[in-house]
């Protein structure tokens, strides 16, 4: 049954029900003829008239709408509305069974629609990962309100010896040296405008400060193993060699070879580790790039047995090499070239010192390169050998 047949059956049924409330109302009038009487029933007529009135107001409303859909007109309208109102009717009779012109809307095209879809952005920075050389974590650091350090070097030693009860002893008295390690200042320096460090999503002032101070870090570690000491660090590798396996020299450091042109041996590994006193063992450890140590424990010999391994002890996985635990510093040399310096072995708590005078400084300035505000980052360190018999350097050779 359609809307307007609902329309027209409903006001039938109130027609119904008003016939006969008139006659009741008209038999009344005619019992009781007093003035106030027929005042009342008079008004009660009235309101009975209107109401039927616009009950076929509404009827012959419903009947007209009712004929103009039949027609597909409702009394004038451009072509384009005679159109739709056909289309209508149409997909009415045909229970939305038909094709109709749609004019949709899709994120795939932003003037229909896709302006209206936002992507979300997420509070998580995805970093790329530097790697470094850490040696912070075993060296010996100090402390220091003065611009720089001296360190005495007691690496000298007199003499001893037997003798009769009238001979003179020889004279041997031991000597002294001292090394001085200087703070240097390291920096960074980045700038961003006003407008990016007030519209950007993210803290980007803090995350500006963490690239400084990150950079900072891997710079300075850089130097503790490859620095030349002039303006930064002296690194433990810019040394040269002691001229004979186990003579000690003074600003020098013990090379030991490791037993193939440009990569390791087990041999080499055990000889560097032999090398080095036993006093300085209970400290040592290994460092060498993170694919160096790929290489390591590769070994094996003819039964195919592997050299190196993982060892877990304690409850935790740590990675170590002849019993000693490796580090990753990834400014060792790599293998493959030969003469390079490939691993290092030692105590460098006592064999490596690093100075620091002053932490990280922030300095935020926003006036002297106006648009951009300036954030400048500084430290003062150094770093430089100190016991050229706790460290063993291997190098790449047969």
């Amino acid at each position: 049954m359609s809307d307007m047949q609902e329309i027209k059956d409903l006001v039938e049924k109130v027609n119904e029900a008003f016939v006969p409330l008139r006659a009741e109302v008209d038999a009344l009038k005619e019992k009781q003829r007093d003035v106030v009487t027929e005042a009342k029933f008079d008004a009660m007529a009235k309101q009975v008239t209107d109401a039927m009135a616009q009950i076929q107001a509404i009827e012959s409303k419903a009947s007209a709408m009712e004929a103009a859909m039949q027609r597909g007109d409702m009394g004038g309208g451009n072509a384009d509305e005679t159109k739709a109102r056909a289309d209508l009717s149409d997909f009415v009779r045909k229970e939305g069974k038909l094709s109709l012109e749609i004019r949709a809307m899709a994120t795939d095209t932003n003037p229909k629609g896709g302006y209206l879809v936002m992507p979300e952005l997420s509070a998580t920075v995805v970093g790329r990962v530097f790697e470094t050389s850490p040696i912070r974590l075993v060296a010996n650091v100090e402390q220091t309100g003065a611009k720089s350090r001296t360190l005495l070097i007691d690496d000298d030693e007199g003499s001893a010896e037997w003798s009769g009860e009238r001979a003179v002893a020889t004279e041997d008295t031991p000597d002294v040296g001292n090394k001085e390690i200087v703070a240097h200042d390291i920096t960074a320096k980045m700038n961003a405008t006003a407008d990016m460090l007030e519209d950007a999503y993210f803290d980007l002032a803090t995350w500006l400060q963490g690239k400084g101070a990150d950079k900072i870090s891997r710079t300075e570690n850089t130097a503790f193993f490859t620095g030349n000491g002039v303006n930064k660090p002296r690194g433990l590798l810019t040394y040269s060699a002691w001229a004979a396996a186990g003579v000690y020299e003074r600003d020098k450091i013990e090379q030991v070879n490791s037993g193939a042109a440009t990569t390791f041996t087990a041999d080499g590994l055990i000889d560097a580790q032999a090398a080095l006193k036993e006093d300085y063992q209970a400290s040592a450890v290994w460092m060498m790039k993170r694919a160096s140590f790929g290489a390591v424990i590769k070994l094996k010999g003819a039964d195919n047995f592997y050299f190196g391994q993982t060892m877990l002890k304690d409850g935790v996985t740590g990675m170590q090499l002849l019993g000693k635990r490796i580090i990753f510093a990834d400014d060792m040399q790599a293998i493959g070239t030969g003469s390079n310096l490939i691993a290092a072995y030692g105590d460098f708590g006592r064999g490596y010192t690093i100075l620091d005078r002053i932490g990280l400084q922030v300095l935020r300035d926003p006036y002297t390169a106006d648009p951009y505000t300036v954030f400048r980052l500084r430290r003062r360190t150094g770093g430089d050998v100190t016991s050229f018999d706790a460290i063993k350097l291997v190098k790449a050779s047969a």
